[in-house]
C-alpha cells in the first residue's frame, strides 16, 4: 500500500485539485468543498510519505480557498457588485 501511495497518490491528488478548480470555474458551489477536501488529502499524503512540506502547502491553499470562497459567495449574492465593477472599468476607458 505504501508503495502505491508513493507511486500514484500525488498524481491523483493533482488531478483531483485541477478538477475541483475546473468545477469552481463552472460556478458550482460544491467545487469549493471538493477543493478544501483535497487539501486535507494532501495533508494525509504528507504525513504518510513524511514529506511535511506539503502540509504547509495544504494550509496555505486551504486558507486561500476559504477566503476566496467567502469573496466569491459575497459577489454572487450581490448582483450590484458586478454592475459597479463594470461601470468602473468602462469609466476608466473614456
Amino acid at each position: 500500500m505504501e508503495q502505491w501511495i508513493n507511486d500514484y497518490a500525488s498524481y491523483i491528488l493533482v488531478l483531483s485539485g485541477a478538477a475541483a478548480m475546473f468545477t469552481i470555474g463552472r460556478k458550482k458551489r460544491w467545487g469549493w468543498l471538493w477543493f478544501i477536501f483535497n487539501e486535507f488529502m494532501w495533508t494525509a499524503y504528507a504525513l504518510i510519505t513524511k514529506q511535511y512540506g506539503f502540509i504547509l502547502g495544504a494550509i496555505l491553499y486551504g486558507v486561500v480557498g476559504v477566503k476566496s470562497y467567502a469573496r466569491w459567495k459575497d459577489l454572487s449574492l450581490d448582483k450590484h457588485s458586478w454592475n459597479k465593477f463594470l461601470r468602473l472599468v468602462w469609466s476608466r476607458n473614456d
